[in-house]
């Protein structure tokens, strides 16, 4: 799946500034992907259970239906959220801790995005139309 896949459905600013992050971080030696855009109720409500009724840790607090992800469609139809993450020298996702997630996040929030790096639980991944 692209890029340009990931981004299908997420609001054209948002997509916008998800791609400007990503060349510039890319431009200083830090190359990045969407992991996640725009998701269904369904994928939403999968992620949820993780850590709860199916494996793996938990990964979310909105469960999809009661509380409502940004990453699922807004009143416009589209998404208002997506994830990146930082790309190992194979070319393999990661979310190791010594990546520049401050960086990162100091880009998205001076593009005018907010940053779950700054939430009391950090999800430093996220980004989201204000």
């Amino acid at each position: 799946m692209t890029a340009a896949d990931k981004l299908s459905g997420v609001h054209p600013m948002l997509a916008i500034k998800a791609n400007t992050i990503q060349m510039a971080m890319t431009n200083l030696g830090f190359p990045m992907i969407v992991t996640d855009g725009l998701r269904t109720q369904a994928e939403q409500q999968k992620l949820y259970a993780q850590g709860r009724t199916a494996p793996g840790p938990i990964v979310t607090k909105a469960d999809g239906v009661t509380k409502r992800s940004n990453h699922q469609t807004h009143d416009d139809g589209l998404g208002h959220a997506v994830d990146m993450t930082f790309l190992d020298r194979n070319g393999r996702p990661t979310w190791d801790e010594s990546s520049p997630w401050r960086l990162y996040g100091e880009m998205a929030k001076a593009l005018g995005l907010k940053w779950g790096g700054d939430w009391p639980d950090p999800d430093r991944p996220h980004v989201e139309l204000p």
